[in-house]
């Protein structure tokens, strides 16, 4: 049977490597990594397959692409982040496993003017602000997406995230959510075709104008002309649609 003192010391030791352990983490967890990479481009289209971080993609220069990262905690440690550009793919991934205090990184991805960009996520928010050609998201786990002023037509999807549109000028929409997630859309200029299902709620703010739609939505104040051209496919799950002019 072992003596208090020996149960003593081997509790002290315990002590000593549950608080060291925990020192480890801590100081892992406050580790800032910051990197940029620039990569030649030609291409008409790019596609990015984002995981597990936060990705902002606006317009740049043409002929390359410039990526700039910041990694926090675990995903800062060798090993556990990359980024690469493949034929016309842009891949960035994060992985943190094991016992994680901190594992937080955010990206921002200049991409030329008016090329075609595809965007694959899973496990992070996505921004894509000022781009001028046609956009396609489609976001999975909750990730989700804001579109800032765009000019090209938009595809785009989110499995249980919100979908927002601010100050569009793309003449057609489709957006659609899984899940609980929102869809809220305005426009800077009058749309030619939108769709938008989500499973949660649908806004849509039109611009103040003389411009017409045919309307095929619940709950619209914008009154529906069957002979327009401009065309408002609305619906929502278990929330409300909600359609308006801008004032």
């Amino acid at each position: 049977m072992r003596s208090r003192t020996t149960r003593a010391w081997a509790a002290a030791a315990g002590a000593c490597v549950l608080l060291a352990f925990l020192s480890a983490c801590t100081a892992s967890g406050a580790t800032v990594s910051r990197d940029s990479r620039r990569f030649p481009f030609a291409g008409r289209n790019l596609t990015i397959e984002a995981h597990e971080t936060r990705l902002t993609v606006v317009a740049g220069e043409r002929g390359e692409i410039a990526a700039e990262r910041e990694l926090r905690g675990t995903a800062a440690a060798d090993g556990n982040a990359s980024w690469a550009l493949r034929g016309d793919t842009l891949t960035i991934r994060v992985d943190c496993s094991g016992i994680v205090l901190s594992c937080e990184s955010e990206h921002r991805v200049r991409v030329p003017e008016g090329i075609g960009l595809t965007v694959n996520g899973v496990g992070g928010a996505v921004r894509l602000e000022g781009l001028t050609g046609d956009v396609t998201a489609r976001l999975g786990h909750d990730g989700t997406i804001r579109v800032v002023r765009p000019a090209g037509r938009l595809r785009l999807h989110s499995t249980g995230g919100h979908i927002t549109v601010t100050d569009a000028r793309s003449a057609r929409v489709e957006a659609s959510t899984s899940g609980d997630g929102n869809i809220d859309l305005a426009f800077a200029a009058a749309p030619s075709r939108v769709e938008a299902r989500a499973a949660g709620s649908v806004g849509i703010t039109l611009p103040a104008g003389a411009e017409t739609y045919r309307i095929d939505a619940p709950g619209s104040d914008v009154p529906s002309d069957p002979r327009s051209d401009r065309v408002i496919v609305a619906r929502a799950g278990d929330g409300a649609v909600t359609i308006r002019r801008d004032r």
